[in-house]
């Protein structure tokens, strides 16, 4: 079995090394500050995008950075604080693509726990 391993090293709030728990009153291992005592939770990334159709045609990016660089994808990206999963794919497409869209209903959800993301397109 192998043992987990935080990708929170340090403490955000004050630097000291972090070491992994399970804090009272949860059932998972968490990144617990071995100084301040402050636990971190590691989320999902919400990835956002959009499946754009034009005259039969799907609308595709050839990506300019790791992973994947030089293939094909939809235009995506992060969702960003306080944005909805509609705002973000329209931003991120505009951002991506230089398409202004008009989001008509989402396509599909992806579930990517192995990287830790949430794709919604």
């Amino acid at each position: 079995m192998q043992v987990p391993k935080s990708r929170i090293p340090f403490c955000p709030a004050c630097g000291s090394p972090t070491k992994l728990a399970v804090p009272d009153g949860d059932e998972k291992m968490r990144a617990v500050c071995s100084s301040c005592g402050r636990v971190h939770y590691e989320n999902p990334k919400m990835v956002v995008g959009c499946l754009v159709e034009h005259d039969n045609k799907v609308l595709l990016c050839r990506r300019k950075i790791e992973p994947a660089y030089g293939l094909w994808t939809l235009p995506a990206g992060y969702l960003e604080v306080g944005e909805s999963a509609a705002e973000g794919a329209s931003r991120e497409t505009l951002e991506e693509a230089c398409a202004d869209v008009e989001i008509v209903s989402p396509f599909a959800q992806l579930d990517i726990p192995l990287i830790g993301q949430v794709s919604e397109k």
